[in-house]
């Protein structure tokens, strides 16, 4: 059975890795974690990640450049990464692109390709240099973000929906195999979140209408049950709760955090 997280949360003896830490989702992911006590390696590819964990404020918290799209870089350089927390307790895969808006017979194999490095390749490098940590601590948690569109395709977005929706299988496969050793492994699909990731679609849709950009974000919002857009916060406090003892008996799913846009 794992280790009591909340027990060693008082005493600041709890680590965890996010990747995309630099903004938006994985920003807002890693304040929490360290808000709550963790000690955290915020991970990027954007220089820019120093710069926010100056803005988390938190003693428990560094950053690290690199890209998870490379998994020589993953290989080297995650060890040290583990070896600077004292072990690991959590691993966040969050990292993401979005990649082309553009039709099958439009978008070059290199491009589709490029998706699936940092979104899928990259949680899959991640996981396979973080495993044997989580083992070493007696349990843990793993948490990937995945997408809305993850668990319902959209057109002029193979390679985004492709990548998400293979995380959400990839997540059955390493719950079962990681069960045994106490680490417990589950997917979020936020949807609808005003990250600048989803304003750049907007703009696109925006341009594409012709319409202001606040008309855009307004359209989309009158789609949500609930009224309005995300927040890294919603997210965080997902990933926070599974993370938690309170989550211990779940594992292998995907959890939605999308305001009632899709019920599953």
């Amino acid at each position: 059975m794992g280790r009591d997280h909340r027990r060693d949360r008082r005493t600041g003896d709890v680590r965890a890795i996010v990747t995309g830490a630099a903004r938006g989702l994985g920003e807002g992911i890693a304040g929490r974690l360290a808000a709550d006590g963790w000690r955290v390696a915020a991970i990027d590819r954007d220089p820019g990640v120093a710069t926010t964990v100056e803005r988390l404020g938190s003693r428990a918290a560094f950053a690290v450049e690199g890209d998870v799209g490379d998994p020589g870089w993953v290989d080297r350089a995650i060890p040290e990464v583990i070896d600077r927390l004292g072990g690991l307790d959590l691993l966040v895969n969050n990292a993401g692109v979005g990649g082309p808006s553009t039709t099958v017979a439009d978008t070059p194999v290199e491009e589709f390709r490029a998706v699936l490095d940092v979104n899928l390749v990259g949680a899959f490098s991640m996981t396979k240099a973080c495993a044997p940590a989580l083992i070493a601590a007696g349990g843990g948690s793993i948490v990937n973000l995945g997408s809305i569109f993850g668990q319902q395709g959209i057109a002029q977005g193979a390679a985004y929906s492709a990548s998400k929706g293979g995380l959400a299988l990839l997540t059955h496969s390493l719950a079962l195999e990681l069960a045994p050793h106490g680490v417990r492994v589950n997917t979020i699909a936020p949807g609808n979140m005003l990250t600048e990731m989803h304003l750049e679609g907007l703009r696109e849709q925006a341009a594409e209408r012709g319409v202001p950009l606040e008309e855009e974000i307004e359209r989309v919002r009158a789609t949500v049950p609930l009224g309005r857009h995300g927040s890294p916060q919603d997210v965080a406090g997902a990933v926070a709760w599974l993370a938690s003892l309170d989550a211990s008996y779940v594992t292998g799913q995907t959890i939605g955090v999308n305001g009632g846009v899709l019920l599953t």
